[in-house]
């Protein structure tokens, strides 16, 4: 009987007792955190971030994918989740997903084009055919952002050896494999393991051609199991296949194709993930970075849910509390050597140069970041990587680039507004001919009137550079007879206003810094005005001017606008002096005269959604008698790149005002919402007359105000103005839409 009972408590003390003592005693596991791909809906796995470290769950290990692997990086190399919510507060998300270059770093000629084209098409030269683009734009800009907040990390080559031990997923579109990424440079990795596709280029890399890691494995649970994690915590904001009423357009096609290969696994991943959060991100797409805080917060609403639910939640928790990652940034830099792969057709020192390192010489690291810029921004490198490190105690820099395959596009643009109506324009752009430095441009345009553009540049950066530029440009404008032509006492109220120019520069030009440039040369034009509705003893055709003009020309410019057709910030000016001293076509009665014209246009931001816009431009025309082809036009919306006598006065119709003088002075407030859109209320004074004094007392005061609509569009600006001068009683209606040429 005592044996029973002996037996019967040692039973009891088993069941209940010694369950209780593993307990107590039980260690704690190893957790391995996964965090998924999504785009912008990936910006949950901060909010999943911030939830662990509520309750002080601090994870061993880190594996992640795309957009995971971004967040997952900052994450291991130290940052707190309050620190990564900080760093994705200051990017500009659309600078990074299309590689937009600041337009500080682009060369002169492209600054005063500006951005002519929706379309542009690689032309193979060896293979004598145009192609395809494989992606809309390189990673650069994802790379320097990545490169510059793991600037901690540039020393390891093990990510074992980080705060926390991590791994990211790519994909090699060659192959259809996975590529994990646990060693090498963090930075590069990361954006080999983020390049969405069709919206990305591929990388290119040890034979390997990389794209989104989401492609083959979006969710690396068995990854992260293999590091050595015990308990798994999963952060998917993967979407979902879709059904066939929710298939629309071309990206659902895309996304539905990426997406059987993606969940095709995740049902038995889910089951290997210990603690599996789901945060609802329904409504956001991979591209809802206007949406950070709300895609945040459900994420941390989601996984503190989550984790409430858990049992024994304490025995996951870690005594060591997350630390915020302290790091400064250097001020300076000085190397003590400098390694360069990949170049081919560029010499060590151009690009060295570009970027303007030394070995043994210091530089700050905002110069160092400017000069890496000023190398991409020469267009002929595709990636430029770099890294420091520390070896034996001597500061090495690592720069690797790839230069541009292709030399040659093709590209596609058009245009609507009231002086040409619609243009398509058709480019070919050839680069490195004869140097490593020129650039051939071919505009043909179509519409109304054929017209082009010719320019070859050898632009040498802040030393002498040189061009030649040619164009052919006309166009044909109802206008009222009596306001331009006064002095001809024309018996009709409307007539046509045709005018033809033909231009050609040869010119010199030296950059003082990034935003100001000088520029001077010799021009010749050909210039018609004529109309077609007088009687046929003049052949149909009336010319109030048809003469070549021979000349120079000098002008300083200042560009530091952001966008050249929508700017929020910066300032453009430009003086410019033409002084014409030749034209065969007067039989010796031709007198020389000058054209002097001045433009400052600023835009600087108020607040998150008010602008204002101050704008100044006053021409002068100094001679002994003028000829109508040669003053100045004033009236309309548009810029008109191509007739720098063609002025904007947005109250009037195009062409509404002619003078030898003006001056306009405008200020309008321009509210800005939804990033795209733009509201502008304008008031706008001009002062202007017809005479040949260089002082007049006798101008006309022209005041009236606009009220405009401008939309940011894949194919360019859409711009809607309502104008309207009291004085000149009329009542302004007009659109445009695309890039201007």
């Amino acid at each position: 009987m005592n044996k029973k009972v002996n037996l019967t408590f040692i039973l009891l003390f088993i069941i209940f007792y010694v369950p209780g003592q593993i307990i107590d005693t039980l260690q704690r596991p190893e957790i391995g955190l996964v965090l998924s791909g999504g785009g912008a809906k990936g910006l949950a796995h901060i909010g999943v971030l911030k939830a662990m470290e509520q309750y002080h769950i601090r994870p061993d290990y880190i594996g992640g994918t795309s957009m995971g692997a971004i967040v997952g990086s900052l994450y291991a190399a130290g940052y707190s989740a309050s620190q990564i919510d900080s760093i994705f507060h200051r990017i500009d998300f659309d600078k990074i997903m299309y590689n937009r270059l600041s337009r500080k770093y682009l060369n002169n000629f492209k600054k005063e084009r500006g951005k002519r084209f929706v379309f542009e098409f690689p032309v193979s030269m060896h293979d004598r055919e145009v192609q395809l683009p494989i992606g809309l734009s390189d990673s650069q800009q994802l790379f320097n952002l990545l490169a510059s907040v793991l600037l901690p990390a540039h020393q390891t080559d093990d990510f074992s050896q980080l705060k926390i031990p991590f791994i990211c997923m790519s994909t090699d579109i060659v192959t259809g494999k996975q590529v994990l990424y646990n060693k090498g440079f963090l930075p590069a990795a990361v954006t080999a393991s983020a390049l969405l596709p069709s919206i990305y280029k591929p990388l290119e890399e040890d034979h390997k051609l990389l794209l989104d890691g989401g492609i083959v494995n979006n969710y690396p649970v068995r990854e992260v199991k293999d590091l050595g994690a015990d308990f798994i915590i999963g952060s998917d904001v993967q979407g979902r296949i879709l059904r066939k009423k929710d298939i629309k357009d071309m990206g659902d096609i895309l996304n539905q194709i990426i997406s059987f290969g993606m969940y095709k696994e995740m049902p038995f991943k889910k089951t290997i993930t210990d603690l599996y959060i789901r945060p609802d991100i329904s409504g956001f797409g991979i591209t809802s970075f206007d949406k950070i805080d709300t895609i945040i917060a459900r994420g941390q609403q989601v996984a503190l849910q989550k984790l409430k639910e858990i049992k024994n939640l304490k025995y996951l928790q870690s005594d060591k509390p997350v630390r915020k990652l302290h790091y400064k940034i250097p001020d300076s830099l000085l190397f003590d050597r400098i390694f360069l792969t990949g170049q081919q057709n560029f010499k060590r020192d151009y690009i060295l140069g570009k970027i303007a390192v030394r070995p043994h010489k210091k530089i700050s690291y905002i110069d160092f970041l400017d000069g890496i810029n000023n190398l991409i921004g020469s267009d002929n490198f595709e990636k430029v990587y770099y890294r420091f490190k520390n070896k034996n105690g001597l500061h090495h820099l690592y720069i690797d680039v790839k230069e541009r395959p292709h030399k040659a596009f093709f590209k596609l643009g058009f245009h609507y507004n009231e002086l040409n109506h619609i243009n398509v324009i058709v480019n070919f752009e050839n680069k490195r001919i004869f140097t490593n430095n020129d650039l051939l441009s071919i505009d043909v345009i179509g519409g109304n009137y054929f017209r082009y553009n010719f320019d070859y540049i050898i632009d040498n950066g802040f030393k002498l550079s040189w061009g030649f530029h040619s164009g052919l440009h006309r166009f044909s404008h109802r206008v009222d007879a009596g306001s331009l032509f006064v002095e001809q006492n024309f018996q009709v109220n409307k007539l046509d206003f045709n005018f033809f120019q033909l231009s050609n520069e040869l010119y010199f030009q030296g950059n003082l810094n990034h935003f100001l440039y000088l520029k001077m040369g010799m021009q010749h034009q050909y210039k018609e005005l004529f109309t077609y509705v007088f009687s046929s003893e003049f052949d149909d055709e009336y010319y109030f001017g048809k003469n070549h003009y021979f000349g120079n020309f000098a002008s300083v410019n200042f560009d530091s606008r952001d966008d050249a057709d929508l700017p929020v910030k910066g300032l453009y000016f430009k003086l410019k002096w033409s002084y014409f001293w030749y034209s065969p076509d007067y039989d010796r009665t031709f007198k020389p005269f000058s054209l002097y014209t001045a433009k400052f246009d600023w835009t600087q931001r108020l607040s998150k959604y008010m602008l204002i816009h101050p704008f100044v431009s006053m021409g002068l025309y100094y001679g002994k008698e003028y000829t109508y082809e040669n003053i100045f036009y004033l009236g309309g919306m548009n810029l008109h790149p191509a007739y720098e006598q063609i002025i904007d006065f947005k109250p009037a119709d195009v062409l509404s005002v002619a003078a030898t003088k003006y001056a306009v002075f405008s200020l309008s407030p321009v509210f800005q919402f939804n990033k795209n859109h733009f509201l502008e209320f304008g008031g706008h004074l001009m002062f202007y007359d017809k005479s040949n004094d260089l002082i007049s007392y006798n101008s006309t005061m022209l005041y009236g105000f606009n009220v405009g609509y401008a939309f940011k569009s894949f194919l360019g600006p859409l711009r809607i103005n309502f104008g309207r001068a009291p004085k000149l009683q009329q009542n302004i209606f007009n659109i445009a839409l695309g890039y201007n040429f």
